[in-house]
């Protein structure tokens, strides 16, 4: 699907915790059903990213990976 991103967070080169870090500030700077896209090359960002947006209430949409970049669209709530 094609979704209107509102904010681009780039996390690429960060370990954990930083993506999530970086993720949690930029969605409390969005109104409610905006898009932010988080991108990371941290592996474990395969599991905190999408349990942060569970914990959070917000909406993980997409999850891919390609070329070594994991790529999360979350919605807010």
């Amino acid at each position: 699907m094609d979704y209107q991103i509102d904010v681009v967070v780039d996390a690429k080169g960060q370990k954990c915790p930083m993506p999530v870090l970086l993720a949690s500030r930029a969605i409390k700077k969005l109104e409610a059903g905006q898009i932010l896209l988080v991108e990371a090359t941290d592996g474990g960002s395969e599991r905190d990213i999408p349990s942060w947006a569970t914990d959070t209430g917000n909406e993980l949409l997409e999850n891919n990976s390609e070329d070594g970049v994991h790529r999360y669209l979350i919605r807010k709530k």
